[in-house]
């Protein structure tokens, strides 16, 4: 029910986004918009002046050639050429007496952007075209800003002075630099906001469910011993049970085992209180490490023996001295060793070896156990995550040991590394570094 709601919530910000970016592309293409328009009328107004300046002056554009037309005789020939000639030298000193005004009429109404000019027909064909401008004839016929050159009553000799701005886009988007710099980074931070905030709702809804997940555990696991004690107790108040010493002793250590459980399990959550409030502090001494995982192992003999398991030891390391925290290296190894039990199958074997290499301490606990999936090899240090294990020994817990153990591992300048292969077993590596000895 509540990843569905958190699913709804997400679908509805990633609409809401979706919508207000639509508003803002709306509000930028009309404002782009806007713009060229303006530019447009003031455009066609700087060439009606410019019209106006040029209809008052003497100098004008020749008449268009006559097409369809060959002279008969070579000397008309000749005569029609020079004539075409000088039409030409004309157009091109009225093109240029027609372009430097209109750079000064737009320059009167700042509008600076550089601009090609051409002479065409009615139908968009050239009269005059400048080489540079042939690739341009159809963004001239097609996009060109248009005058008539001068009044004629026969309409396939009207000439219509074209203007063309071939940078208008850009020069266009470089004026409103500032509101599409700004709508742009508007856009960007309302899509990180909004993938920020789905992704936080994801993780409060993955947190939850590991926190229910926890609840469910802890519940499971504190009933447990908290049940085997009170049954033990009732025994005891039993005349005829306690009148064994047998069964006196039976209860009375199942009380101190339960009870040492239960101890553990509160510590384990007192531990993750302590990593969550930045209050996990180090009273460093020297450490035989050798000697530590010893004590360990007699410490959890009777378990070991419980699943029917074994140990057993490889402790090459000729320096196994580091220096660190005795209480929390203590709990760090106990951590690791309870896990090769727990998921060590139906008999775990625990292999120790210890090696120095480099200036540093490894320290490997092998098992032949369930191992870990590949998939999952990388979250298994990450609080409150536990390994699928479906119904294999039934195993309980918080998903606390390893994300503590990393912690610790951490505070002490040093790394702890896994290799686990599904169905193999799993290697857990601590690797200490160690102070270089004076000579």
């Amino acid at each position: 029910m509540r990843s569905r709601r958190t699913n709804v919530l997400v679908l509805g910000m990633g609409m809401l986004l979706f919508g207000l970016l639509a508003m803002q592309f709306g509000w930028v293409r009309a404002l782009v918009g806007a713009r060229s328009d303006l530019f447009d009328e003031q455009a066609r107004t700087a060439l009606v002046e410019a019209q106006s300046v040029l209809s008052q002056m003497p100098f004008g554009f020749p008449p268009p050639p006559v097409s369809g037309w060959s002279p008969s005789s070579g000397a008309a020939a000749d005569s029609l050429a020079e004539l075409r000639a000088e039409q030409s030298i004309q157009r091109e000193s009225a093109m240029a007496l027609a372009d430097s005004i209109l750079a000064l009429v737009f320059e009167g109404r700042g509008v600076n952007f550089a601009f090609r000019s051409a002479l065409l027909d009615r139908y968009g064909r050239p009269i005059f075209l400048r080489d540079d401008d042939v690739d341009l004839l159809e963004k001239f016929a097609d996009e060109g800003y248009r005058i008539p050159t001068g009044e004629s009553r026969v309409l396939e000799e009207v000439q219509l002075y074209t203007v063309f701005f071939p940078g208008k886009r850009y020069a266009l988007a470089g004026e409103m630099w500032i509101e599409l710099t700004a709508n742009l980074l508007l856009m960007v931070v309302l899509l990180l906001f909004t993938v920020y905030a789905a992704n936080g709702l994801r993780k409060a809804e993955q947190l939850n469910r590991l926190k229910s997940d926890l609840i469910n555990n802890m519940t499971h696991e504190l009933k447990t011993p908290i049940s085997t004690i009170g049954l033990a107790g009732e025994a005891l108040l039993d005349d005829q049970m306690s009148a064994d010493p047998e069964n006196l002793r039976y209860y009375v250590q199942l009380i101190r085992s339960e009870n040492k459980r239960l101890g553990l399990l509160v510590e384990n959550v007192l531990r993750a209180a302590m990593l969550d409030q930045g209050e996990l502090e180090l009273f460093r001494q020297p450490i035989n490490f050798h000697d530590l995982l010893k004590e360990v192992l007699r410490n959890q003999a009777i378990h070991i023996k419980k699943q029917s398991g074994s140990t057993s030891s490889q402790l090459e390391a000729t320096d196994p001295v580091v220096k660190g925290d005795q209480t929390h290296l203590t709990n760090v190894v106990f951590n690791l060793v309870d896990n090769a039990i727990k998921y060590g199958g139906e008999q775990p074997k625990l292999h120790l070896r210890t090696w120095n290499k480099g200036g540093f301490l490894h320290v490997a606990f092998e098992d032949k156990g369930i191992g870990i999936p590949r998939e999952h090899i990388g979250k298994v240090f990450d609080k409150l995550y536990r390994v699928p294990t479906g119904n294999v020994h039934n195993v309980k817990g918080f998903g606390l040991g390893l994300s503590y153990v990393q912690a610790v591992m951490q505070q002490h300048g040093a790394e702890i590394n896994v290799v686990s292969v599904a169905g193999e077993g799993s290697t857990f590596t601590l690797v200490f570094p160690q102070q270089k000895k004076k000579t």
